[in-house]
């Protein structure tokens, strides 16, 4: 699974708050499935959700929010596309531990593919959020 590396990196790279103290950055792959179509082949989907916490989170909530939306636009575009993903996909919860400190928890039901190639695997990457742009 590359995405938790993935954001664990968006998140350090774009929130200086983060990058500071990174041990305060904890992300899960939870409530994970194997989802095969039973077809020839040694190809799967994971399909797990994402558990992304920050604690004692003292930036702003918008620049953390936006940085997931911008990772998410990259790496699970059809999360941000159809309305009810819209609608259920990424939730969060946060505990304000002051005016200044909350602890905040974002979960992402994302799924990877994995095509197997003999005995090496390929993780292909993500269609584009927009495909008429090819054209």
């Amino acid at each position: 699974m590359i995405k938790p590396g993935s954001l664990r990196t968006a998140l350090l790279q774009h929130l200086p708050d983060i990058a500071n103290d990174p041990q305060k950055l904890l992300i899960f792959a939870e409530r994970g499935r194997v989802i095969t179509t039973g077809a020839a082949g040694n190809s799967w989907e994971y399909a797990y959700q994402l558990t992304v916490i920050v604690q004692d989170y003292a930036g702003d909530m918008n620049a953390l929010t936006a940085t997931v939306v911008r990772w998410l636009a990259e790496t699970q575009p059809d999360l941000l596309l159809s309305p009810e993903a819209m609608r259920n996909a990424v939730r969060f919860e946060a505990e304000l531990m002051t005016n200044e400190l909350a602890d905040v928890q974002f979960q992402l039901d994302v799924t990877e593919t994995v095509i197997g190639r003999g005995d090496a695997f390929e993780q292909p990457a993500p269609p584009p959020s927009d495909p008429t742009a090819l054209w």
